[in-house]
């Protein structure tokens, strides 16, 4: 815990006994097994489960925490791009601050929930993503519309997700200009609204896009408006792209300037033909940024989805979906710390390999036995052992450290 401890002293804003919190909080996320949430907490740190709630209820800047954290193993050489994503979360009960349908994408249908947003930073080049922060999403408190009735009520979720956005602005820019998005997001109102902060807008379009051919020629002189445009793009035949290469040989590239008459305006397609079972596909990629290559942009899109690895281990291992709080500033807490531990992990990880080359692929299942392993260890040396040093130093504690992980098992 001394990457924790040196990130909260960097820190200005938090007190000496919410540092001591925060430390025992995120050593005991990755090192417990089952639910985590305020009970089992207090069963395997030795505090009290009031304690916990009352500093769940209290503000924390997980945003700058996160940030000074991605600082330790982030360099100038580094490629970056940013990636935003929603993650539904059940919730019983009916008291339950921000519960409302949303998506819920293992069903494939709207359920009664919870819902929260992550800004995370990807890393191409190691392809790893790091959470920033992660923010839930508010219940729908407009009116049902009438008949021959007027709008009460303009503000939307994309409102939402843009003034989340919006927050983190000035960090997000300090790693990179690129944003990638998920064809959900491919809305005027959100794009504008990403390209209006600063942003490259780097997202999916449908396979049925209304694309319109620029029209590059010569114009008639005299009276009349120029024109624009050649005609509709036909997808089928890959009207108005030009082939950019191949990506193995299964995929190909192929690229364009069109202008999108939904999001009125020009922006780059990436068209990507690839083999499905003895099929062709076809998947359509943009950005807003006219001059990037096309290679990069299909990188910068296929890195996105790091995040949902994000999700993925913060529910199997972190604890995101276990909270016993109804409150919303002990849920927005417990959401963010789930994502700090799994950034701590990462991290430290990295930390302790000096070369890009003895990182090994990472698994937060491995870690989780030892971290177990070792608090378990230390329990019992602490009421056992009376020379815990020298019996740290020996071969075998390394071995007792391993036990039950997969990849730093001993051969």
């Amino acid at each position: 815990m001394k990457l924790v401890e040196m990130i909260l002293n960097e820190m200005n804003d938090v007190s000496k006994t919410q540092k001591k919190f925060f430390i025992l909080l995120m050593k005991t996320i990755v090192a417990i097994y089952g639910q985590i949430n305020f009970r089992s907490l207090s069963r395997c740190s030795g505090t009290a489960e009031k304690t916990f709630r009352r500093w769940f209820k209290k503000s924390f800047d997980f945003g700058e925490f996160n940030s000074r954290a991605i600082d330790k193993v982030i360099s100038s050489e580094s490629e970056l791009v940013a990636a935003f994503d929603q993650s539904f979360e059940g919730k019983s009960g009916k008291m339950t601050w921000g519960k409302d349908y949303f998506w819920n994408g293992c069903a494939s249908r709207a359920e009664k929930g919870l819902e929260l947003v992550l800004c995370a930073i990807v890393d191409i080049g190691k392809n790893i993503a790091y959470s920033l922060a992660a923010e839930q999403t508010p219940y729908s408190d407009r009116p049902v519309a009438k008949k021959n009735s007027e709008k009460i009520n303009d503000y939307t979720r994309i409102d939402f997700y843009l003034s989340c956005i919006e927050k983190l602005r000035l960090q997000i820019l300090k790693y990179t200009k690129y944003f990638a998005f998920d064809g959900y997001f491919a809305k005027k109102k959100f794009v504008d609204g990403i390209v209006a902060m600063g942003f490259h807008f780097i997202g999916k379009l449908r396979r049925d896009a209304n694309l319109k051919i620029l029209y590059t020629g010569e114009q008639k002189s005299g009276r009349g408006r120029r024109k624009k445009f050649l005609g509709k793009c036909k997808l089928n035949d890959l009207q108005g792209f030009t082939f950019a290469g191949d990506v193995d040989e299964k995929i190909k590239l192929y690229s364009g300037v069109f202008y999108h008459a939904s999001l009125e305006r020009e922006v780059k397609v990436v068209a990507v033909r690839y083999m499905q079972k003895d099929k062709i596909g076809t998947a359509l990629l943009f950005s807003t940024d006219l001059s990037l290559d096309v290679f990069k942009l299909y990188r910068y899109y296929k890195a996105r989805f790091q995040i949902e690895f994000i999700f993925r281990d913060a529910k199997q291992h972190a604890g995101l979906g276990d909270c016993q709080s109804r409150n919303k500033e002990s849920l927005s807490f417990h959401f963010n710390a789930s994502f700090a531990a799994l950034n701590l992990v990462k991290i430290q990880e990295q930390l302790d390999s000096p070369t890009q080359e003895q990182i090994r692929p990472f698994s937060m299942a491995s870690h989780k036995v030892r971290y177990h392993n070792e608090t378990m260890i230390d329990r019992f040396f602490s009421k056992l052992a009376p020379s815990v040093t020298l019996i740290k130093s020996s071969p075998i504690y390394q071995e007792v450290l391993n036990y039950g992980t997969i990849i730093f098992r001993s051969v």
